[in-house]
């Protein structure tokens, strides 16, 4: 029993050093969205449009809110974990944003899910505007 004991504690460690291993220094800037709201529009082509037009209000709803939070960034979804959820919602309160709730995030990213170091508000990207006669 010690030996199968021994065993999976050796086999636990190795998988979450391997898991661990896998994450990737990453700083983000994209829109933050709650992760009710963004499944739906990670199904959209324009989903980075889509995180732009989505609303405080909506990410600060009871359902929405309780669902998590992550970031579309160059057209993906990067969910956090559950210590950026809480940064996420302290900031989405703060903000003076009523929609396209954009923001720089650094941390590490792995699995899917981006584990934040921090995050803050900042301005969007001014679209790009096209010359004339193009």
């Amino acid at each position: 029993m010690k030996y199968l004991i021994a065993l999976c504690t050796i086999v636990l460690t190795f998988a979450l050093t391997v898991s661990a291993q896998d994450a990737k220094p990453a700083t983000l800037k994209g829109y933050v969205v709650d992760q009710m709201c963004a499944g739906k529009m990670a199904m959209k082509e324009n989903a980075m449009e889509k995180a732009e037009g989505h609303s405080k209000d909506c990410a600060l709803d009871d359902h929405c809110a309780a669902s998590g939070y992550g970031m579309f960034s160059d057209g993906k979804y990067y969910k956090f974990d559950e210590k950026g959820s809480a940064m996420a919602k302290n900031l989405i309160e703060k903000s003076k944003r009523e929609k396209g709730l954009y923001f720089v995030a650094k941390g590490t990213v792995g699995d899917g899910t981006m584990t934040l170091t921090s995050l803050k508000e900042s301005t969007p990207p001014r679209p790009k505007m096209m010359k004339k006669g193009t």
